[in-house]
């Protein structure tokens, strides 16, 4: 069963309390279900309006679904193209495939950097252990704090000494 958690996440430290009108989309006791080997799989964040830019043309932007999910010990990060919005629709299947990122395992991660300009649309910017580097992620309705919130719960995310807003995955 679906349920919501409150979170107080006016600040990193804080970011595990309970108590604020922040909303995060949990779900504790509902497995994803599906023939592949994510049946056990457990979704612990799930955001929608999370969008790319393939170009410098807003109108080009690509919405979609970021989601972390648990299988076992591993957590995996997912983004996948909406389906059925103005700026999707003309997207073909190859595209829409290109865009999507497929569960990455965050053993893979190196880093996230999180962009919250004073004016303008917070992005992450996750690159992996490989060196390749995904396109921002805009975080159109918010949800930045609250994404790195639930990494924080299943894995260990460092600081990086270097820049406060790079997140380390050790």
């Amino acid at each position: 069963m679906l349920e919501l958690e409150l979170h107080n996440l006016s600040d990193d430290a804080a970011s595990q309390q309970q108590g604020s009108a922040s909303v995060m989309l949990r779900s504790d006791s509902t497995k994803v279900s599906s023939p592949h080997k994510w049946d056990d799989a457990e979704i612990v964040f799930l955001k929608d309006n999370v969008a790319i830019h393939p170009t410098q043309f807003a109108s080009e932007r690509i919405s979609g679904r970021m989601k972390l999910f648990k299988q076992g010990t591993s957590l995996f990060m997912t983004w996948v193209p909406s389906k059925g919005h103005s700026s999707e629709a003309s997207l073909s299947e190859k595209e829409r495939s290109l865009y999507t990122i497929r569960a990455v395992p965050f053993t893979d991660i190196r880093s996230i950097r999180r962009h919250s300009p004073a004016l303008g649309w917070q992005y992450i910017i996750v690159v992996l252990s490989s060196g390749l580097v995904y396109p921002p992620l805009y975080f159109y309705s918010g949800g930045v704090k609250e994404f790195l919130a639930t990494i924080k719960q299943h894995v260990l995310l460092l600081r990086s000494a270097e820049d406060a807003n790079v997140f380390l995955e050790s």
